[in-house]
């Protein structure tokens, strides 16, 4: 071939080779433009459609309400404050609507939603948006099932946690426990007491409720059937008494309370203080009493009180007897140990052969003294 066409061939060759290199560089490059573009879109899509999701969730629920009632039944649970919660929880309330457990509605609703308890509140709408604690999914509602007693049973129509509360006692017995710290608790625990009756134990009543429950003392206390929808029957109750076929009855006596196989009054506790008048700086022995007598404490019925010093002839002895080496103290009578806090008692007091309870834990009051070593013992008071 000619060299000067030789050349020209590849001049050609070599500007085609970078021209279709630049075509091709110009095709990847608008390809990835391309890509991009759709890439971004894609993005901005997703971007625009989870905002107006976002915004969706934070519009308040489009939701409707069913009050399900009882009119006939001023008792039973007041539901009005969980409807003004549900209010205030992002709602809009398009539609209130009440209706009588009782009516063809209520039924039609309560056989729905199966239904155990009135007041009811139904939920419907967008219940998805809906979270507030003590509702439960049923079908295409919610319902607010946590219904404390007293309520209406709709099956029956019968209203339940409407507890009679029946207080034995014998009125004679001055010394006797009033149980109204006992009957104080049951109330404040929710339980709605429909009447409350007090039986004489001498009266033909009285006894035979006495023989019926097998009951040993008095006062006692009993609550009727009805009280068994209370969670604080299931939890608390076995703790202190029985449930019977028809009532729940008291089984932990409370003291002072009489015996009645021997007719003695159990529960009034003798307490000697003993002390020693040249010690200035001991604690007061007084103090004990205010610790024992307390009802937020032992709650014991004290009864006779002695003062003695341990110069006393009646203090030497005592001190002998029970081997006493540390005053101020205090000795009660075995009538302590009727008492349940009488297990706690055992912390800070010994129990001698003779029943008596010894208080020993000195240092547990404040300063006193050691007679021993014949010395005062000095305790800091606790910050």
């Amino acid at each position: 071939m000619d060299p000067e066409k030789k050349e020209i061939s590849k001049t050609v060759s070599s500007h085609f080779t970078l021209e279709s290199l630049f075509i091709g560089l110009a095709i990847i490059l608008g390809l990835i433009v391309l890509i991009n573009v759709i890439t971004a879109s894609s993005i901005n899509k997703q971007i625009k459609e989870s905002k107006l999701t976002a915004d969706e969730k934070l519009k308040p629920a489009k939701i409707e309400l069913t009050i399900i009632k009882n009119s006939g039944c001023a008792d039973c649970f007041d539901i009005s404050p969980v409807i003004v919660y549900v209010k205030n929880s992002n709602a809009n309330i398009t539609r209130e609507n009440s209706v009588e457990f009782d009516s063809k509605e209520g039924k039609g609703l309560i056989s729905k939603y199966k239904i155990k308890k009135v007041p009811s509140l139904i939920i419907t709408g967008e219940i998805g948006k809906v979270k507030i604690e003590g509702l439960e999914k049923s079908q295409d509602a919610l319902i607010f099932t946590e219904i404390p007693p007293p309520f209406t049973n709709p099956e029956t129509g019968r209203v339940e946690g409407l507890v009679a509360l029946y207080h034995l006692k014998d009125s004679k017995c001055s010394d006797c426990s009033s149980m109204a710290f006992l009957i104080n608790q049951i109330k404040a625990a929710g339980v709605k007491i429909s009447e409350e009756k007090i039986i004489e134990a001498g009266s033909s009543e009285g006894k035979e409720i006495i023989v019926k429950y097998k009951i040993g003392f008095v006062p006692a206390v009993m609550l009727s059937k009805d009280a068994s929808v209370y969670p604080l029957m299931q939890e608390a109750w076995p703790q202190i008494g029985s449930k019977e076929e028809d009532a729940y009855v008291l089984r932990l006596a409370s003291p002072p309370y009489l015996n009645l196989t021997t007719g003695k009054l159990r529960g009034v506790v003798d307490i000697v203080y003993l002390a020693d008048k040249g010690c200035a700086n001991c604690y007061n022995v007084s103090l004990h009493r205010e610790i024992l007598a307390s009802g937020q404490s032992f709650g014991m019925k004290l009864g006779k009180e002695e003062i003695l010093d341990i110069i006393d002839a009646k203090g030497k002895e005592l001190m002998a007897k029970y081997n006493i080496t540390k005053v101020p103290t205090v000795i009660l009578s075995d009538e302590a140990r009727v008492y349940p806090s009488s297990e706690s008692l055992k912390q800070f007091f010994s129990v001698e052969k003779d029943g008596s309870y010894i208080f020993r834990r000195t240092e547990a009051i404040g300063t006193y003294k050691d007679l021993q070593k014949n010395e005062v013992v000095e305790v800091q008071a606790q910050q």
